[in-house]
């Protein structure tokens, strides 16, 4: 089991800034993922079992895939408060590479402290308390060893929101970035209390409609480039009118382009409703840092999976990340 704590003098600082204070504000990134949602709602529910406030907050809404998660009623969005209605001792940033990942969320960080907890190798290491570690395969993970360090009793609740955030960011225990700590980590947690195959039914086995319209209309552009070895699909503003999809429908999309024999890097190119700007999802499969792609293109991630918001509409985000990765030397053999 995960009996020695890594980080130990990070998390023992973060653990008693925490004890110290009264009202605890918890910022998700924009559109929150399952590890995001997961350690936030798993942190604000140990915060709150303390006695003290606990605000879990987002600019976007979570996608209805973790309705399941326990904690929601701890979760608000900043269309639903003003700044001047929070005043927390602290403000705890999770799975964040830097502040304005917080989006509209930032302006609510109005305490004087900052904890930044993240496991993405662009974290740009903000905060008063900065515990970063791009060898943890989720920042679920780094919760887990923060409420160890806070002595905090993990009930089936918090194991369950934690376990999730695990299984999503490491596709299940499939990706690259899964290691033994992560598996010792996700034994405590069922240990627990966490279900393991109501995770996975919820987050791999449970599907809307309009996901699957979606999915049958963007399959048709589904593309191979540099003789198969890059793989491209598109989710337009159309398509997602004419399914009733909402964006976090097509969040699973990239998986398809990824999944073809011989693909190494797969993008999915989805276009906002606005039209003039474009979410841009990277994966590899062991050749390709896209991590350094996305950081190019103003974003940032993993080096098996990234990801960017570009301006400017589909055609022209589409040529500038082929020009982009057209200048990667691993388009032919040796």
């Amino acid at each position: 089991m995960a009996k020695k704590i890594p980080h130990r003098d990070k998390l023992e600082q973060i653990a008693t800034i925490i004890a110290e204070s009264k009202r605890v504000l918890i910022l998700e990134h924009e559109k929150p993922d399952g590890d995001c949602i997961g350690s936030g709602l798993a942190l604000a529910l140990v915060v709150s079992s303390l006695g003290k406030k606990a605000m879990l907050l987002s600019q976007d809404p979570h996608p209805a895939t973790y309705d399941f998660l326990p904690g929601a009623h701890l979760h608000t969005m900043t269309s639903c408060l003003e700044p001047e209605e929070t005043d927390p001792d602290v403000t705890v940033f999770l799975d964040c590479t830097g502040p304005e990942r917080a989006g509209e969320a930032l302006s609510y960080a109005r305490s004087k402290t900052w904890i930044n907890i993240d496991h993405h190798v662009s974290n740009s290491q903000f905060g008063h308390a900065s515990l970063v570690d791009p060898d943890a395969a989720a920042t679920g993970e780094l919760v887990f060893f923060l409420l160890k360090a806070m002595g905090a009793a993990i009930d089936t609740d918090v194991a369950t929101c934690l376990y999730a955030a695990l299984v999503s960011d490491t596709g299940g225990f499939r990706y690259q970035n899964t290691s033994p700590r992560c598996f010792h980590v996700a034994a405590e947690l069922i240990d627990s209390g966490a279900n393991p195959s109501q995770v996975a039914d919820y987050l791999y086995e449970t599907r809307s409609l309009s996901s699957l319209l979606l999915l049958k209309n963007a399959l048709h552009t589904l593309a191979l480039h540099k003789g198969g070895k890059l793989a491209s699909i598109d989710v337009t503003a159309q398509m997602l009118k004419d399914a009733r999809a909402s964006f976090e429908d097509a969040n699973s999309v990239i998986d398809y382009p990824r999944s073809i024999a011989g693909v190494e890097v797969a993008l999915c190119f989805k276009e906002n409703q606005d039209q003039a700007t474009v979410h841009l999802s990277l994966r590899s499969r062991s050749k390709v840092d896209v991590s350094k792609v996305a950081v190019s293109l103003g974003g940032g991630g993993h080096p098996r999976a990234a990801g960017a918001v570009v301006e400017g509409t589909l055609e022209q985000v589409r040529a500038r990340v082929f020009g982009v990765l057209d200048g990667l030397g691993i388009w032919t053999d040796s």
